[in-house]
C-alpha cells in the first residue's frame, strides 16, 4: 500500500490538477468507493441494483485469511482519501493486507478540511477518481449532495451481513449513514470530545478534576496563579473548531443550531448564552498563544506535561500513554466530556466515521465494498482497537486506550449526533467565521449571531435549503 501524506499547502494545485481530470478525495470522518466498471452499461447508479455474482467471481481464489474477498482476474487499483490519525492508519494498514499483484491500494491522507475539499470536488465531477472516501455522521448527508453523490450500499450489506457478520455493529452505527432509506457508508470507528487532565499538576495544586464549566473556570484561577499561562485549552482555533463547541454547548442547554427547517436556531438566547459559557473559559483560561492552539499542539502540550487541563477528541488519547512520545505515561487521566451547567446535558458530541463509495465510480463497486469488508473484520477491528472506539461490539484490545468508559459516559449522557442536513456545510463556515471574530477581533456576541444567521438564511435560501 501507498500512504501519500498531502500537506495543505500543495492542496490549491492538487484541487486544480483533480478538476482537470475530474479527481478529489475525502474527508476526518469521511470514505468514496468506486462504482461499476467495465461497460457503460455496468456504471453505477446512486441507488445500487441488487448485486449479482458472476461465474468468474464465485471461481476466484481468496486474497488470504487476511483478506478473504476473491482475487479479481485483471488489475485493479483503489485510491483511498482519508485524514490521519491512529485508528485510521490502522485501517489503511489493514486494507493493506488486500494488495497482490492484481491489485493495488493506495491511501492519500490530507488534513481534515482538506480532505473534505477534496472529496468535495471529486464527487462534484460526476466521475469520481477516488474509489473509498472517508466520512462522517455529520458530512455525509452534504457528500451525498454532491455530483451523483455516494453509492447505496443496502443491497451489499443485505447479501454479504451473513458472512461478514454485520449485525455485530450496532443500529446507530449504520442509522448514523443512512439517508432516506439509503445506506452510504460502513461505520468504522465512533469518536466523541471529553475531558483530560494531568493528575500530577492538579494534585500539587489541591484541585479536584472539575466537571462542568465553572469548575474549569475555578481551577484556572489557582493554575495560573501557579504560573501556567494556559491551564485548560478549548480548541477555539479555527472556525470549524469553534462551530463544533458551540454546536455542543447549545445543544446541552437545550437549544439547537439548525432548526427542522434548515432555519437557523442560534440567533437566540440558548445561542448567546452558549457564547457567553465559551468566552468564560477563554478570558479565565486561555492566553492568545493557547487559544492558537489546534489539536495537534493541545495534544503535544499534553503528552509534554505542559497543559494541565484539556477538552479533546477522544481519538487523542492513546497518544497519553505512547513511551515514545509522553512524557506523561500513566499520568494523563480522562473525565467524561464537562457539564455546561447543572442543568445541561454532557458537552459529548457522537461521531461516526465511515467509509462509503462514491457513485459512478470506475471501479466495481462489489469488488470495493469486499475491501472494506477485509478492513472492518473482527480480526481488522480488533487491531483498532488498540487506538479507538470501534464500530463492531464484539471487538476488544487489550492494549486499548484507558479512556473507553470516559467516552462512554460522555455520549450517553451528552448532545448526540450532528444534523445530516446539507445544510451543516454552510452554518459551518458562516456560524464559524463569526464565532472565530468573537475571540480574535472582540466582535459583539450577540451582533455576530444575528449577523450570521441573515447571512446564513440569504445563502441558505439561494441554494434552494430554505424555502
Amino acid at each position: 500500500m501507498k500512504h501519500t501524506k498531502m500537506r495543505p499547502i500543495g492542496l490549491l494545485s492538487l484541487l486544480v490538477a483533480l478538476a482537470m481530470v475530474a479527481a478529489a478525495c475525502g474527508d476526518s470522518g469521511t470514505t468514496t468507493t468506486a462504482a461499476t466498471a467495465g461497460t457503460d452499461a455496468a456504471a453505477a447508479t446512486t441507488t445500487t441494483a441488487a448485486p449479482t455474482t458472476t461465474a468468474a467471481v464465485e471461481e476466484m481464489a481468496l486474497i488470504s485469511d487476511e483478506c478473504p474477498i476473491p482475487e479479481p482476474a485483471e488489475a485493479v487499483t483503489i485510491d483511498v482519501m482519508a485524514w490521519e490519525f491512529p485508528v485510521t492508519a490502522q485501517i489503511a494498514q489493514e486494507l493493506e493486507e488486500c494488495e497482490t499483484d492484481n491489485v493495488s491500494i493506495n491511501v492519500q491522507f490530507l488534513g481534515s478540511d482538506e480532505a473534505n475539499d477534496a472529496i468535495s470536488l471529486d464527487l462534484a465531477t460526476g466521475s469520481p477518481e477516488f474509489e473509498i472516501v472517508a466520512t462522517t455522521d455529520s458530512r455525509i448527508g452534504e457528500h451525498n449532495s454532491e455530483g451523483s453523490g455516494l453509492l447505496d450500499l443496502t443491497p451489499y450489506i443485505e447479501k454479504y451481513r451473513d458472512e461478514f457478520d454485520l449485525d455485530d455493529i450496532a443500529d446507530p452505527f449504520w442509522e448514523g449513514g443512512t439517508i432516506d432509506g439509503e445506506i452510504l457508508g460502513v461505520p468504522l470507528f465512533s469518536n466523541t470530545m471529553h475531558f483530560f487532565y494531568n493528575t500530577e499538576i492538579l494534585e500539587a495544586n489541591g484541585i479536584t478534576p472539575p466537571d462542568n464549566f465553572d469548575e474549569v473556570v475555578a481551577a484556572c484561577a489557582v493554575l495560573k496563579d501557579a504560573g501556567f499561562d494556559d491551564p485548560f485549552n478549548l480548541n477555539l482555533s479555527a472556525n470549524w473548531s469553534w462551530e463544533i463547541e458551540f454546536n455542543s454547548v447549545i445543544k446541552a442547554i437545550g437549544g439547537k443550531v439548525l432548526n427542522d427547517d434548515n432555519t437557523p436556531g442560534w440567533d437566540t438566547p440558548e445561542g448567546l448564552a452558549a457564547v457567553n459559557a465559551i468566552l468564560a473559559l477563554n478570558d479565565a483560561c486561555m492566553s492568545d498563544a493557547g487559544r492558537a492552539f489546534g489539536i495537534d499542539d493541545a495534544e503535544a502540550a499534553l503528552r509534554a506535561g505542559e497543559l494541565p487541563m484539556a477538552t479533546i477528541w477522544a481519538s487523542r488519547a492513546a497518544q497519553m500513554d505512547d513511551p515514545e512520545n509522553s512524557l506523561v505515561v500513566g499520568i494523563i487521566e480522562f473525565g467524561p466530556a464537562l457539564y455546561t451547567n447543572a442543568d445541561s446535558l454532557r458537552n459529548g458530541p457522537g461521531f461516526v466515521d465511515y467509509y462509503s463509495i462514491p457513485a459512478d465510480g470506475s471501479v466495481d463497486p462489489e469488488f470495493v465494498f469486499l475491501a472494506i469488508m477485509a478492513a472492518v473484520d473482527l480480526e481488522s477491528q480488533n487491531a483498532a482497537a488498540a487506538h479507538q472506539s470501534v464500530a463492531r461490539s464484539s471487538a476488544s484490545n487489550p492494549d486499548g486506550p484507558r479512556n473507553g468508559a470516559a467516552s462512554a459516559v460522555s455520549v450517553a449522557e451528552g448532545v448526540g449526533t450532528r444534523s445530516k442536513s446539507p445544510a451543516l456545510d454552510i452554518v459551518s463556515t458562516i456560524l464559524g467565521d463569526a464565532l472565530l471574530e468573537i475571540t480574535a477581533s472582540g466582535a459583539d456576541p450577540a451582533t455576530a449571531l444575528a449577523d450570521s444567521a441573515a447571512a446564513y438564511i440569504e445563502e441558505a435560501t439561494e441554494q434552494g435549503l430554505i424555502t
